[in-house]
C-alpha cells in the first residue's frame, strides 16, 4: 500500500507540474500576478479534544471507554492534512469515526486526510474511541509528525503544502 500511494502521490505531482507550465504565461521573466486573497503562511494547529467544539483539551481517564476528537483550527483556509497520534501507554483505539471521506493511514502510524474543498476554522477530523485504563494521569495525547516525512504537513486552498503545522499536546488526568 505504500508504494501505491508513494506512485499515486508522485504522478499527482508530475500531473500538477505539467498543467501548471501548460497554463503558465509565456514571458518566464514576468513576475507573477498577486494574490488577490493571500492565506497566512500556516498550517494552523491539530488536536485531540474532549468536546467536539475543541475547547477543552484535558481528557479524562475513567478506566473504560474514551471517546476524543481530532480537530484541524485554520484561519487562513485548508484542503488536507498529514500527521499521526501519539496516544498515552496502555489506551487502545477501539474504532475512529472519520468525517472526511478520503483518508488514507492510522492515527498510530500516520494518516493523511483530504477534505475535499476548502475549509476553515475549526475542522472536526474525526471521532475516536478508546479503551483507558484508569490510571495515566500526568500522560498525554500528542499530535506530532507523521514519521514518513517528519512533520505535520498541510495543504492550503492555493494547493500550497506547508510543513509548520503545530501539533497539539492534550493532558490526560483522572476523575
Amino acid at each position: 500500500m505504500n508504494r501505491a500511494f508513494r506512485y499515486a502521490f508522485y504522478a499527482c505531482i508530475m500531473l500538477s507540474m505539467v498543467v501548471f507550465v501548460a497554463c503558465s504565461d509565456d514571458d518566464p521573466a514576468a513576475p507573477p500576478p498577486p494574490d488577490p486573497d493571500p492565506a497566512p503562511a500556516t498550517g494552523g494547529t491539530i488536536g485531540v479534544y474532549s468536546d467536539v467544539t475543541g475547547t477543552d483539551m484535558n481528557i479524562v481517564d475513567t478506566g473504560g471507554i474514551v471517546q476524543v476528537y481530532v480537530i484541524h483550527k485554520t484561519g487562513g483556509g485548508t484542503t488536507a492534512s498529514q500527521f499521526k497520534i501519539n496516544a498515552p501507554v496502555g489506551w487502545t483505539e477501539i474504532g475512529a469515526y472519520h468525517q472526511m471521506d478520503l483518508h488514507i493511514g492510522t492515527f498510530f502510524r500516520g494518516i493523511a486526510y483530504a477534505y475535499g474543498e476548502c475549509l476553515t476554522g475549526s475542522i472536526h477530523l474525526a471521532t475516536v474511541t478508546y479503551q483507558s485504563p484508569g490510571d495515566s494521569a500526568g500522560e498525554t495525547f500528542e499530535v506530532a509528525a507523521d514519521p514518513r516525512w517528519g512533520q505535520v504537513r498541510v495543504v492550503d486552498c492555493n494547493e500550497n503544502v506547508y510543513t509548520d503545522g503545530e501539533g497539539l499536546t492534550s493532558p490526560v488526568s483522572t476523575p
